[in-house]
């Protein structure tokens, strides 16, 4: 009988496929844990949270960038609404890539908790066309991430989150390299039992595949009523998670 490589060795094959192709001989910026310790409010954020961390009772961890990190911001009422109760750690960092994300998680206390989801929203810091990222190192980084919170947490279950859409209009570069990477991120969690993926996008997309600024005022970032239908989209699988009573959808 033929023997079929387990996903682990592709997810291998790939790393080392990139490894050969960077110029230095490097691996990519999405593979490589980084930081912006010399940043103050980056370096004073991260601190806060590892203080957080250190005291233990976390059950949900909120891993991304920016729009993650949003939640403290133009979604902070759903978030309080949401999540308030249910020992959360919003783990979203403005401006970060997979490698602050994999260098975040390495830093971190993350042995003194034992959260049992992760919702993971991450990627569009690395996609856009400026940072001239090959999009197939991406969904890369993301197994990595995965792959790190798995070897931590052995019962987590990982929302995982395709990276959204940005832009108002449907053809435009970014949206192209967002498409091909949540394709390949298919591809690689697919099959892993700790892993719930979820494609969003339906959120934010009107008839006309335009994303309308009342949900998201720039394109990228979502408004409040953006954060609403985000939080209500992934509340199920999210109550489920912790075994604990959904919320009702708040008004709009």
């Amino acid at each position: 009988m033929k023997k079929i490589a387990s996903p682990f060795v592709f997810v291998l094959a790939l790393l080392f496929s990139a490894a050969l192709f960077a110029e230095d001989g490097a691996l990519p910026p999405a593979l490589t844990p980084s930081n912006h310790m010399d940043v103050d409010w980056w370096r004073g954020r991260h601190e806060a949270n590892k203080e957080r961390i250190a005291q233990g009772n976390v059950d949900l961890l909120l891993i991304g960038d920016s729009i993650t990190h949003g939640w403290d911001g133009g979604g902070k009422a759903v978030l309080d609404y949401y999540y308030g109760d249910r020992n959360f750690v919003n783990m979203g960092f403005g401006g970060d890539q997979t490698g602050d994300v994999l260098w975040r998680l390495n830093d971190a206390p993350m042995e003194k908790i034992s959260p049992k989801a992760a919702m993971l929203l991450i990627g569009i810091n690395n996609l856009w066309v400026a940072c001239n990222q090959n999009p197939a190192d991406v969904p890369l980084g993301t197994k990595m991430i995965v792959d790190k919170l798995e070897q931590l947490y052995p019962d987590i279950k990982i929302l995982v989150l395709f990276t959204f859409v940005v832009g108002p209009e449907g053809e435009q570069p970014t949206r192209s390299r967002v498409a091909k990477s949540n394709a390949l991120l298919l591809d690689l969690l697919r099959d892993d039992p700790q892993v719930i993926l979820k494609d969003i996008n339906y959120v934010w997309l009107d008839e006309a595949n335009r994303v309308p600024a009342e949900l998201m005022a720039d394109f990228v970032h979502p408004t409040e009523l953006g954060y609403k239908r985000w939080a209500a989209a992934v509340e199920p699988e999210i109550s489920a998670i912790l075994g604990d009573t959904p919320k009702a959808p708040m008004a709009e």
